[in-house]
């Protein structure tokens, strides 16, 4: 019987909350643990501390979103090669793979749908729908016939199910990335998919959010959230979602609310 080997792999992990997702794991983790950070900045990713024995931290920097070609080259191929090297390096094999996607965009939150050029919609939907499901397909293909269980989580938004103005290009992406984890669902029942929305994060993004956004009545409500201290952090946010891999008992291919836990 094999010991058990956890393999997660975070994307957009420079900083913010997949820093925190990748963080909380290794705080968590009891088993052997290897965790594969993805990011466009090197030195960025090599400055997290993973200090526990059980974990080991490896960084795939230089990471580029900017089509699917891109996403296989720079992400897929990365951790192809890292698993060759285990190989012949005779290391404990992978039990379990986990992929967390992290990395996105909110796009232009001054503009509504009309306003968008056809410039910035073919950038905002290589960098966060064309290039996660090269990301999505590359994992698959890569560990379908070798670990006992996969997972697939994307970090997902309240906007992929509720509209609201300004953020059509966001809700967009967050919609179309949690319905392809609904088809993998189906496709592929021994694949685990989980959109998780994290909440209103108290992190830099929000922060955009705020002084970006141009319809009042959410900015409104944000900025009283902010000064209130009422958005969510990043690290209660993260330990939630870890909690919820690690239970195993959500249903695939669902959509899941950091308030509805």
């Amino acid at each position: 019987m094999l010991l058990p080997h956890f393999l997660y792999i975070v994307t957009g992990a420079n900083k913010g909350f997949g820093k925190v997702i990748a963080e909380t794991i290794a705080r968590q983790s009891k088993v052997k643990t290897s965790i594969v950070l993805v990011g466009r900045d090197l030195s960025q990713l090599e400055s997290i501390q993973m200090k526990q024995d059980n974990v080991s931290c490896y960084c795939i920097g230089n990471a580029c979103l900017e089509s699917a070609v891109e996403a296989e080259k720079t992400v897929i191929d990365q951790v192809e090669n890292l698993l060759r090297n285990w190989q012949e390096q005779d290391r404990a094999p992978v039990t379990n793979a986990i992929l967390v996607n992290n990395a996105g965009s909110t796009g232009d939150l001054a503009k509504k749908v009309a306003d968008y050029n056809a410039a910035e919609i073919q950038e905002y939907v290589n960098l966060n729908i064309t290039s996660y499901i090269s990301v999505v397909t590359g994992f698959i293909r890569l560990f379908k016939k070798s670990v006992v269980e996969m997972k697939i989580v994307n970090i997902s938004s309240l906007l992929a199910v509720q509209a609201f103005p300004n953020w059509a290009l966001y809700a967009t992406g967050k919609s179309a990335r949690d319905m392809l984890l609904k088809v993998v669902a189906v496709e592929e029942p021994s694949i685990r998919t989980l959109s998780y929305a994290p909440g209103p994060l108290d992190n830099q993004m929000q922060q955009h959010v705020r002084e970006t956004l141009a319809d009042p009545e959410q900015n409104e409500l944000y900025s009283k959230m902010a000064n209130e201290g009422n958005l969510v952090k990043m690290e209660d946010s993260a330990l939630k979602l870890y909690e919820l891999l690690e239970k195993n008992e959500f249903e695939s291919g669902s959509h899941v609310d950091f308030y509805d836990i």
